[in-house]
């Protein structure tokens, strides 16, 4: 009975969000620049699919494959409501293909927070009722 209560406590663990915070669904501009999977320097511009704290998701044509170190700037728009934003650095953390390019999701490896937002708490673990 014990080796069920082991697998029965496995499987809540593989179901949990393992992110280190929540994503928004927001797009905002951005510009990805580095080196592609054949050592080319690139430059694209895109927009996110969604953000959180520690990275964002966003889809591009260059391929880059998982640990590969990018460049990436929010894009100002002409009405001068967002600020200036330097690049920041992100690692791939996984890559996805697409019809037209790549899905790619990347964690920020600087502490700035590039997106000027606040973003809502992670949910704390429910206690047991044990």
């Amino acid at each position: 009975m014990e080796n069920l209560t082991e697998w029965a406590e496995l499987s809540k663990l593989a179901m949990q969000d393992r992110r280190k915070g929540k994503r928004v669904p927001l797009a905002f501009p951005i510009e990805v620049s580095g080196f592609d999977h054949t050592g080319r320097h690139f430059s694209e511009a895109t927009k996110t699919c969604d953000i959180s704290e520690a990275g964002c998701r966003f889809r591009i044509k260059a391929q880059l494959d998982p640990g590969d170190v990018v460049a990436i700037k929010l894009i100002t728009r002409g009405n001068g409501l967002a600020p200036a934003s330097k690049a920041l650095l992100f690692q791939i953390a996984w890559v996805k293909p697409e019809a037209d390019g790549w899905a790619v999701g990347a964690l920020k490896l600087q502490p700035e927070n590039m997106w000027h937002m606040s973003f809502p708490p992670r949910d704390l673990p429910k206690a047991s009722s044990e």
